[in-house]
C-alpha cells in the first residue's frame, strides 16, 4: 500500500528491495526458537495511522492484529474478530462479533470502542494520516477528511464492549481487505492519550495486541527485538520466541553474513540475484509492485509536458531490469503492474487491458526533440532537477541519473538519504524535483492504486491534479461502485490520464528475490505489509 505501496500501498525503495525484513537465526538446533533479522531501513513510527514505510507496515504487522488477517493477499481469515462475516443491508453494514479474549500487552481487553476510536482518529484531519483515504467506502469519512462533518459521525460504532457495527457508503466487495490493513487496526484510547506526540515513536510509548511483542526500539535505533506476545489471544500458534532485528544497507555485508550462517534469509540484490539463482532457497516474490519517479509539479520546468515526456523517453528500462536490477523485475507497460486485477468480463490482465506503451517506451531522440522543445517554451538552455531518494538504492540513482544527463543541458543532482528521514522530505513537497517512489500492492482491488494521484491526496507528494483524473476516481468510489465493469471502465480512463500527462515515469514492476535457510518455514509475505511471522518456526 501502497504501500508500499504507502503505501494504500507501502512507500518502498526502487532498488528491488520491496520487503524490508530478512530472517536469521542463531542455530536451527536451538531450543529456543530465536531469529535475527534483516531490515534495509530503520523504522519510523509504531502509530498505526500514521505507518506508510514498508518496515513500519511490517513491525505493525506483526506486534498489532485487526479484524482480520490478510491470507497471502487474495484471502483474510479472522483474526480479532471470530469470523469472516458477510455484510447485511446490500451489502451495507457489517457486524464484527470480536473475541472475548483478545488483550492488549498492558492487560486491557481489546473492544470494540477501540475500533471506533483508532478508525475516528485515523480520519481525523489534524491527525493528518496518509492512509485516511482508505475509509472512503465508510459512512461519512470523505465529509470528515474535507472538514465538512465530525468524526463522531463516522460509520462506525460499538453496540456492547464485543460487537462492532461498520455502515458503509455502497455494497463494497474489497472492504473485507480494508480491515486487515493496519491502517484499519484498532487502537488503546488510554494509551494513545497518555503519551500524545510521543505516542508510537518508542516500543515503551505503544501497547499491543499481535502475535509479538516490540522491545529495545526508537526511531533513532537500528536494532530492535520482537518477543512472542504472552497474552496474544492465538499465542500457541506462535512459534518464534524472540525475533532480533538489525539494520544491515549493504546487500553484500548481508549475503556475507547469510553464507556464514548469521542470517537465515536474505534478499539479493542487482549482481547477486543472477549469481546465486541455482543456491538452495532461492525465491522469488513479484508482490504486484511499481516503482517509478515521482514528480514535483510545484517545479516549474515540470509543468511542462514536453519536459516531463523527454525524461520518461531517456531512460532504457529493458537495460535497466536486464543490467542493473537483474532480479526478474519487469518493464512496465504503464502505472499498475501486471496481476493487480483483470477485466471482469474478458479476464484480460489490466496491465494489458489498459496498456500506455507510449509514456514507458525508450526513444533517445524523440526525448532531444521534446526536451529542446521544453526548454525553449521555458526560455532556458539548461537545468538542474534534484532527485532524491534512499540511501540503499545508490546503483539505481546512478542509472537514472546517467540516462537523464544525456539530453543537453541537464544536470541531475543525486541526495539520498535515510527512508525516514527522505519521506519525511517527501511530504514536505520542498527539496526535489524528482523522487524515486514505489507502490506495492495491499489488497487485489484498482481502489488500492488509483487514489494515490486524486488531488490533495495524501501521499500525491508530487502534487499531481488533473479534473478528469479525479472525476473517473470517484465515479468509481461512488455512483460506479455497484456495476464491476463502469468502475473497471473508470480506472482505465483514470490510468490513462496519469499516463498521457506523463504525471510520473514508471521504471519497473519491481521483484523481490531472496535465499532462505531450508528449515526456516511458513515465511509469509504480504504485499506492502512485509513479512509475517506469526506461523514462522526453525525446523529442527
Amino acid at each position: 500500500m501502497k504501500h508500499g505501496k504507502y503505501i494504500s500501498l507501502a512507500l518502498v525503495g526502487l532498488a528491488g528491495l520491496a520487503l524490508a525484513g530478512c530472517a536469521s537465526s542463531s542455530a536451527a538446533g536451538d531450543a529456543k526458537q530465536t531469529v535475527n533479522l534483516m531490515s534495509s531501513q530503520q523504522v519510523g513510527t509504531l502509530d498505526t495511522s500514521m505507518a506508510t514505510q514498508i518496515q513500519d507496515l511490517q513491525v505493525a504487522n506483526n506486534t498489532q492484529e485487526g479484524l482480520y488477517q490478510l491470507k497471502g493477499s487474495t484471502d483474510v481469515t479472522p483474526g480479532i474478530a471470530k469470523d469472516v462475516v458477510k455484510p447485511t443491508n446490500n451489502g451495507t453494514v457489517y457486524t464484527f462479533h470480536l473475541r472475548a479474549d483478545a488483550k492488549w500487552s498492558n492487560g486491557d481487553p481489546v473492544t470494540a470502542q477501540d475500533f471506533v476510536y483508532g478508525w475516528r482518529r485515523t480520519v481525523t484531519p489534524s491527525t493528518k494520516s496518509s492512509h485516511a483515504y482508505l475509509y472512503a467506502p465508510v459512512k461519512n469519512a470523505n465529509a470528515i477528511e474535507t472538514g465538512k462533518k465530525a468524526p463522531d459521525s463516522l460509520g462506525v460504532k460499538a453496540l456492547d464492549k464485543d460487537t462492532l457495527q461498520v455502515t458503509l457508503n455502497s455494497a463494497t466487495p474489497y472492504f473485507k481487505y480494508l480491515v486487515a490493513f493496519t491502517t484499519f487496526f484498532p487502537q488503546n484510547q488510554k494509551t494513545v492519550e497518555k503519551y500524545g506526540s510521543a505516542y508510537g515513536t518508542s516500543s515503551d510509548k505503544m501497547v499491543y495486541d499481535g502475535p509479538f511483542t516490540l522491545n529495545n526500539w526508537n526511531s533513532s535505533k537500528n536494532s530492535w527485538t520482537l518477543n512472542k506476545n504472552k497474552d496474544y489471544w492465538d499465542k500457541d500458534n506462535v512459534k518464534l520466541d524472540t525475533v532480533n532485528y538489525q539494520v544491515e544497507k549493504d546487500p553484500q555485508t548481508a549475503l556475507s553474513q547469510y553464507q556464514a550462517k548469521k542470517l537465515d534469509s536474505v534478499t539479493l540484490n542487482g549482481q547477486q540475484a543472477a549469481e546465486e539463482k541455482h543456491q538452495p532457497g532461492y525465491t522469488t516474490y513479484s508482490g504486484g509492485q511499481t516503482d517509478f519517479l515521482a514528480l514535483n509539479f510545484r517545479t516549474k520546468a515540470l509543468q511542462n509536458k514536453n519536459i516531463r515526456q523527454a525524461l520518461s523517453l531517456s531512460i532504457d528500462r529493458k537495460a535497466l531490469v536486464d543490467n542493473v536490477l537483474k532480479n526478474g523485475s519487469k518493464v512496465p507497460t504503464g502505472y499498475l503492474p501486471h496481476d493487480a486485477t483483470k477485466n471482469p468480463t474478458t479476464g484480460k490482465d489490466f496491465a494489458d487491458d489498459t496498456d500506455t506503451a507510449s509514456a514507458v517506451k525508450y526513444d533517445p531522440k524523440a526525448a532531444k526533440l521534446l526536451w529542446i522543445k521544453g526548454l525553449k517554451q521555458l526560455g532556458t538552455k539548461s537545468m538542474t532537477l534534484r532527485y532524491l531518494g534512499f540511501d540503499d538504492e545508490k546503483n539505481y540513482a546512478e542509472y537514472v541519473q546517467a540516462a537523464a544527463e544525456k539530453l543537453p543541458g541537464l544536470k541531475v543532482s543525486v541526495t539520498l538519504l535515510p527512508q525516514t528521514q527522505a519521506v519525511t522530505k517527501m511530504q514536505s513537497g520542498n527539496g526535489f524535483d524528482l523522487v524515486s517512489f514505489g507502490f506495492t500492492q495491499s489488497y487485489p482491488d484498482l481502489s488500492d492504486w488509483m487514489p494515490h494521484f486524486v488531488t490533495n491526496n495524501g501521499i500525491n507528494m508530487g502534487a499531481y491534479s488533473n479534473k478528469s483524473y479525479d472525476a473517473d476516481v470517484n465515479a468509481a468510489a461512488t455512483t460506479d461502485a455497484s456495476n464491476p465493469q463502469k468502475r473497471y471502465a473508470d480506472f482505465q480512463d483514470a490510468e490513462k490520464t496519469l499516463m498521457n500527462d506523463q504525471a510520473i515515469i514508471p521504471l519497473d514492476e519491481g521483484q523481490s528475490v531472496y535465499l532462505n535457510n531450508p528449515n526456516l518455514k511458513n515465511l509469509s509475505y504480504e504485499g506492502s505489509s512485509g513479512l509475517y511471522l506469526k506461523n514462522a518456526y526453525l525446523a529442527k
